[in-house]
């Protein structure tokens, strides 16, 4: 079984903890998370990504420009990209759509949505 990558983009580290959490019931799921955009640009360029998470709010640049200059960075658009908010789910999906994410994730997360959610995005 080929272990899937998750970039997980999130400042706040009981978030990070919690998301740590439902990845560990999730067999061959192994989580990194950076705390910042330069992080993740570093962390994404590093190694294979498999699915890129990324909060909104971040430190030095908001979750909207982040996948841009990802991608710019050489992240591959076949890399599913889902943000992760606590925006309600219209406006969620509506930074999803205008963004280029392919998804969201509104918090508090829903350990059993996030793990089917899962599923489908990394399978």
């Amino acid at each position: 079984m080929t272990t899937r990558q998750v970039l997980y983009v999130e400042d706040d580290p009981v978030n990070a903890m919690l998301m740590q959490g439902i990845l560990e019931l999730r067999p061959g799921c192994s989580l990194q998370v950076a705390r910042s955009g330069a992080e993740a640009r570093r962390l994404a360029m590093q190694g294979r990504i498999d699915l890129l998470l990324c909060d909104l709010h971040l430190p030095d640049v908001g979750g909207e420009e982040l996948l841009a200059q990802l991608r710019a960075d050489g992240l591959p658009g076949s890399v599913p990209a889902l943000l992760v908010t606590a925006e309600s789910e219209s406006v969620a999906d509506q930074l999803a759509r205008s963004h280029g994410y392919d998804g969201y994730w509104t918090k508090p997360l829903d350990v059993a949505a996030t793990l089917r959610s899962l599923e489908r995005w990394i399978g």
